[in-house]
């Protein structure tokens, strides 16, 4: 304990205890004190820890202890008050917080969508080439792709790897035939497009339906391979089937593609991409297509990716001199939709589950979370609630394709 006369940092035991003599530590002799004592002020001199007597004023010192006593008081009562001042920098965050809710409101990309649905008979190769654009696009990196290989090696089938980018259901993988509309995403510099690949057999027409009922852009995939193009031109192909059914639907812009040209039964042939372009031509016009205006062909190699993303090289192919998959793609003009007029959107699927569901892609309008909807012809009004993705744009505009949900 210490004493009012004793000076602060000192320990002293307290005079009500006894003590004890044995447990004292004995007192060095006084001369040898301050002898210590002598050394211990010439230590301090020396390394300037005492001030100089001469430089050192007690009043300064004592009004500097003043003024800062005198600012902790004043910041401890306005805190007990709560009239601390904000600092500039939660302005800023304000400000930057505005900022974010007002961009919210915008959709988060403001390249151009586009849904794109690959057609053609089946084993034509449009899984393949689809899944190479997502690989040139960069969604799908390298491990994947040789994991993949590895897969498809295991199974005896080396040249399917690309195309289980897309058929990511094991059933489509083993029998080598896509049943369910495969959906990818991929963009270019000017656009962003959604991938919808097709089931090309027969058995599966009803969901090729649903696939090409949603796109705006259709890609016609035609195998070069001697014979295959045959069996999918002829009577009882695919071929012809998803032309017109696609014309149907409202896929007004087709990309026919000549996949396969790297084959050793083709070689990039000049005249083998002359003959399928001259028979395809006629048909096309009889389904209803403006061949000049609304059709492209151009050839490719969906496996090896050649002429999709930059345009082949002339010392394999130097007869052709148009744009590659990529470019065509991109330069597709559609007619404009107005995202300000009346909300239309057709009603592709539904289903139920806790509520009901229905699919469609919007044509006109825009919609927003808890918009107001009525369900024609029977004029059945329901207010609709937008599922995650979509609902992060804050408001859908054409041509998006989405799910509707609400409670009965």
């Amino acid at each position: 304990m210490s004493t009012p006369g004793q000076e602060m940092g000192t320990i002293s035991a307290d005079a009500s205890q006894p003590v004890d003599a044995s447990r004292q530590t004995p007192q060095p002799p006084l001369d040898i004190q301050e002898e210590i004592n002598a050394l211990q002020l010439d230590s301090s001199e020396d390394n300037n820890v005492m001030a100089n007597e001469e430089d050192w004023n007690p009043e300064e010192v004592e009004k500097s202890n003043k003024i800062v006593e005198e600012s902790k008081d004043e910041v401890h009562a306005n805190y007990q008050r709560g009239h601390i001042e904000p600092t500039s920098a939660p302005e800023v965050k304000e400000k930057e917080t505005a900022a974010s809710k007002d961009t919210a409101e915008e959709p988060v990309n403001k390249k151009r969508h586009l849904n794109v649905v690959f057609i053609g008979h089946v084993d034509a190769g449009k899984s393949t080439t689809g899944g190479q654009i997502l690989f040139l696009s960069g969604q799908v990196d390298d491990r994947t792709i040789q994991k993949y290989e590895k897969e498809a090696k295991d199974k005896s089938r080396e040249s399917w790897y690309m195309a289980y980018i897309m058929d990511t259901n094991e059933e489509e993988r083993v029998k080598g035939k896509t049943v369910e509309v495969g959906r990818a995403h991929f963009e270019t510099e000017t656009s962003r497009f959604t991938i919808l690949d097709a089931p090309g057999h027969k058995s599966y027409v009803p969901n090729m339906i649903s696939g090409a009922s949603q796109a705006d852009i259709g890609v016609l995939v035609i195998s070069a391979r001697k014979g295959e193009f045959e069996t999918g031109y002829e009577k009882g192909g695919q071929t012809r089937e998803h032309v017109q059914l696609a014309k149907t639907l409202g896929v007004s812009k087709l990309l026919v593609v000549v996949n396969k040209m790297d084959d050793h039964t083709v070689g990039w042939s000049k005249e083998r991409y002359d003959e399928i372009e001259s028979k395809m031509t006629p048909f096309l016009k009889s389904s209803g297509y403006n061949v000049k205006k609304d059709v492209l062909f151009l050839p490719i190699s969906g496996l090896m990716g050649a002429n999709m993303k930059t345009r082949i090289d002339k010392s394999v192919c130097p007869w052709w001199s148009g744009p590659c998959l990529f470019e065509a793609l991109d330069a597709v003009e559609l007619p404009p939709r107005d995202p300000n007029g009346p909300f239309r959107m057709p009603i592709i699927d539904k289903f139920k589950d806790m509520g009901t569901t229905v699919m469609g892609k919007v044509e006109s309008g825009s919609l927003r979370e808890g918009d107001g909807l009525v369900i024609m012809p029977n004029k059945v009004m329901l207010s609709g609630s937008l599922p995650l993705p979509l609902s992060l744009y804050k408001y859908i505009y054409p041509p998006h394709t989405i799910y509707i949900f609400w409670f009965l």
